[in-house]
């Protein structure tokens, strides 16, 4: 294994598992699983890595493509800056000669991937609603691993069995630093101290109301830290051990409540942050116990990472995620125990975010992706760049962001041309996850249009009674309706993706 395959698979291992998070498309993603297996058989380099990109690429922007989850955008933009950067380095070949120099050619721009997403999420959240306790998303986060935590195992909250399996690697990293002496006293005081507050937490039916608030006022300014300061300093070669430590844990957490496709993807990406003596340590093989087998971490990774997506598939949530945190920490392993004995470890040097290998003129790909980023504040899309739970709301005269209220920088007007649903059957319909509900709320036109190719596709009858420009409309098969019949999609259709609008009240949190 070398940096570049280690990567090559981490970053196939988020795919499969964004695909295996509900498997909707069966024969799809069991053929990427196989061609993953295939790639390893083979050997991981430039042109297969090339093969297995092109092919999904095809399949998220032919089939799923605008109407998907923020990290699939990730993957998409990923994918097709990968795709260009490895068919140039196979035409320069006598510049990047071995796959890693290719890693190398493209580390920078995968490092400001992270760096933009994390910055632009985090810029989103600087609103008025996402600091509102009672709809701010950081509370549906902070109740949803509430659950998870008071979910029972084997009569004890799971949340109690978590902190004490959490103390076994602690322990593990104590005893090879210089307080291995004092690792016991250390470990117990811990044990005791998280048994206790756990203990108060998870065993109370639910948290005071002040106490909520100030859990998620707190939570919320964690997050806006982490996303909007801590991405950019990633830039800072001697900060990034440190950020990539919490960057994880966050994302390790978030895995327990079903965001393991997101986890897998950012492991990746994270990757690209740490340095090549640290590198090296990933190369290396682990027995596994029973069998007795000593298998490659990655590989091992990869393994681990199928069943969680089994289990996903299966939907249960909480195991995947469990098992995912497992190979994770399979995999890391060797670094997290040399960073723990800082007598003997190599100078963590960090990675700058540069490269004489990189040409200048692949940097339009991060130059597109905050683009992308900032659609909201342009008038366009809405969904799909990286707003994701942060309660943001652009559409109308005034936005509820701190530093953008008055939507200075709106040029377009897709998100005030809206329709005002006052009679549909959701059921019925057949509506998504991101527009429900919409009876009283308002949807773009272009939303709308996509949503009646949908049905005229479906062949499904959907009534309907709405309002446009001041004018109600009402039909008893809107996929018919001559004024509103759409056969085909439009450039508008195919490339832009707007969330439902409230009609009113403080913008609730919505993926």
């Amino acid at each position: 294994m070398t940096p570049f395959s280690i990567f090559a698979l981490l970053y196939m291992t988020a795919i499969f598992l964004e695909l295996a998070e509900k498997w909707t498309y069966p024969l799809y993603t069991s053929t990427v699983l196989l061609l993953v297996v295939l790639v390893l058989a083979t050997r991981v380099t430039r042109v297969t890595f090339l093969v297995f990109l092109a092919v999904t690429t095809a399949h998220f922007l032919l089939v799923q493509f605008p109407d998907v989850a923020n990290h699939v955008n990730v993957a998409i933009y990923g994918n097709v800056l990968m795709m260009v950067g490895i068919v140039y380095s196979l035409a320069r070949r006598q510049d990047f000669p071995t796959d890693d120099d290719c890693f190398e050619m493209l580390r920078p721009l995968l490092q400001a991937t992270m760096v933009l997403v994390y910055f632009l999420a985090g810029f989103h959240k600087l609103n008025a609603d996402f600091l509102e306790p009672t709809i701010s998303c950081v509370g549906n986060t902070l109740d949803r691993l509430l659950g998870v935590a008071r979910s029972r195992t084997i009569g004890v909250p799971l949340g109690i069995v978590l902190l004490g399996g959490s103390l076994v690697p602690a322990y593990r990293l104590l005893s090879r630093s210089p307080l291995r002496r004092y690792g016991p006293v250390f470990t117990g005081a811990g044990a005791i101290a998280l048994g206790i507050a756990a203990a108060l937490l998870l065993l109370r039916p639910e948290l005071p109301a002040g106490a909520r608030t100030m859990a998620v006022l707190g939570m919320a300014g964690l997050v806006i830290l982490w996303e909007l300061v801590g991405g950019p300093m990633l830039a800072v070669p001697r900060l990034q051990a440190p950020l990539l430590a919490f960057s994880w844990t966050m994302h390790a957490t978030l895995a327990l409540i079903g965001f393991v496709d997101f986890g897998a993807l950012a492991l990746a990406l994270l990757f690209t942050f740490v340095p090549r003596p640290y590198l090296d340590m990933l190369t290396t093989r682990v027995r596994v116990p029973v069998i007795g087998l000593a298998v490659q971490r990655a590989h091992l990774y990869f393994a681990m990472c199928v069943l969680a997506g089994i289990s996903s598939g299966l939907d249960n949530r909480l195991a995947s995620g469990l098992i995912f945190n497992l190979s994770a920490l399979v995999l890391i392993w060797p670094l997290l125990s040399a960073l723990a004995a800082p007598a003997s470890r190599q100078a963590w040097t960090g990675v700058p975010l540069s490269s004489r290998m990189t040409p200048r003129w692949l940097f339009i790909f991060p130059a597109l992706l905050f683009f992308h980023g900032v659609t909201s504040y342009l008038g366009l899309r809405t969904a799909g760049n990286f707003s994701m739970f942060s309660n943001l709301r652009t559409e109308g005269a005034r936005s509820n962001h701190f530093l953008l209220g008055n939507n200075p920088l709106k040029l377009w007007g897709y998100q005030e041309d809206v329709i005002r649903f006052i009679r549909i059957n959701d059921r019925q319909a057949g509506i998504g996850y991101q527009y429900q509900p919409l009876q009283g709320n308002q949807l773009p036109v272009v939303e709308f249009r996509k949503l009646i190719y949908l049905w005229t596709r479906a062949g499904k009858i959907v009534p309907l009674t709405f309002e446009y420009r001041g004018k109600i409309h009402s039909t008893e098969d809107i996929a018919n309706d001559p004024a509103w019949r759409t056969g085909a999609r439009n450039w508008e259709m195919a490339l832009l993706d707007f969330r439902s609008i409230q009609s009113e009240g403080r913008n609730r949190c919505r993926w």
